[in-house]
């Protein structure tokens, strides 16, 4: 069964690292990259830092030959650059060819990148993080979980998948409502205020890891961000 595995790999050289750094906490988003003869093109979107500072310090970060801005739309700028073809720098490319790997999302901070990358099983995921390794940077495994586990993906826990579906058959949430909390709550055997919070942090769960996506290019989606240690086997969420 294939695998989703969301991960923080960090190291020096990271490309983009000196001019993300110099801007106060900006991020990049790796729209699509594509090879070419000078070196590899990527168009990125930027967010959350100082757009001049970033774009004064590219001409002297040493993983960039060359860049050009290519939309604004005021809280994020669109660019492509071409980012200097040295061994040092990571290379995708390979380690998806050796392990049948693909990239799902890339989010890059001044000296780490959060990857969420599909795998075959969790021996690819094994080679993947050596290879990662051997190039000389750190990597720290995040989460994984089935690519089929859609509560995993959502982190929802088998509890609050059962009060949510149970309040959606229920016509909790229809207007009028088809039923009212304390139904729901004793149907649980819990509390109004149980339940409640229970399909309060659903609902929530879902929103974060589907609208709230679309907002990802104002920060990287929280469980990447937190930087939790490195589970030992594959993740269910226990919330």
């Amino acid at each position: 069964m294939s695998l989703i595995a969301e991960l923080r790999i960090s190291g020096e050289p990271f490309a983009l690292g000196h001019a993300l750094g110099a801007a106060g906490g900006m991020r990049a988003e790796t729209e699509y990259s594509v090879p070419a003869p000078a070196g590899p093109v990527v168009f990125i979107w930027t967010w959350g830092g100082e757009f001049e500072a970033f774009e004064a310090a590219l001409p002297d970060d040493p993983t960039v030959q060359a860049f050009e801005l290519i939309e604004d739309d005021g809280e994020r700028r669109l660019y492509e650059v071409v980012l200097d073809d040295s061994p040092a720098l990571i290379d995708p490319a390979p380690l998806h060819r050796k392990t049948s790997a693909s990239q799902l999302g890339m989010v890059t901070a001044a000296n780490c990148a959060f990857i969420t990358e599909r795998l075959p099983d969790r021996e690819s995921l094994s080679e993947y993080i050596r290879l990662c390794r051997e190039h000389g940077y750190e990597v720290e495994l995040l989460r994984a979980y089935p690519a089929d586990d859609d509560h995993a993906k959502y982190d929802l826990s088998e509890k609050q998948v059962d009060a949510l579906r149970a309040a959606l058959d229920a016509g909790y949430f229809e207007t009028p409502r088809g039923t009212d909390l304390g139904s729901l709550a004793e149907e649980f055997d819990i509390s109004e205020q149980a339940l409640s919070e229970r399909l309060r942090r659903g609902v929530a769960a879902v929103l974060e890891s589907t609208v709230g996506e679309l907002g990802e290019h104002k920060r990287p989606r929280t469980n990447v961000a937190a930087g939790q240690g490195v589970p030992s086997e594959i993740d269910t969420p226990s919330g």
